[in-house]
């Protein structure tokens, strides 16, 4: 199964087209980077991507759920979390993690379980 797949993923702001007939597709533990100048439509792509922005038309699949008809099931599987903010800047790294697995329904256990884990893997002991 494709991670995810954009068919003419599209968003308008007005007149403005910032992101005009996306269509891709990732394949599951395909490494992927969007690229581009500011303006360029990176942020709008990952805000449809994630539920947060409704694409002006077309669709894309999140691991066989939509965005537009089943955009719950993609929020249930996707998090995105910007270097710019933290869910409390107060917390450390481990406990903002935490804060997120328990918002998307793990047991206080699991949560520091995958946080535990999510800090191994990408070096942030």
């Amino acid at each position: 199964m494709s991670a995810i797949i954009t068919t003419d993923l599209t968003k308008k702001y007005g007149v403005r087209t910032v992101v005009d007939r996306l269509s891709m597709t990732i394949e599951q533990g395909e490494l992927f980077s969007l690229l581009g100048v500011n303006g360029a439509g990176k942020t709008t792509t990952i805000k449809m991507l994630c539920g947060l922005s409704k694409p002006t038309s077309g669709d894309a699949q999140l691991l066989g759920d939509s965005i537009v008809s089943d955009p719950y099931a993609v929020k249930s599987k996707i998090n995105i979390s910007p270097q710019e903010t933290a869910v409390a800047p107060n917390l450390i790294v481990a406990e903002n993690l935490e804060t997120i697995a328990r918002l998307y329904g793990r047991s206080k256990k699991e949560a520091a379980e995958k946080a535990d884990e999510m800090i191994r893997r990408f070096g942030m002991s």
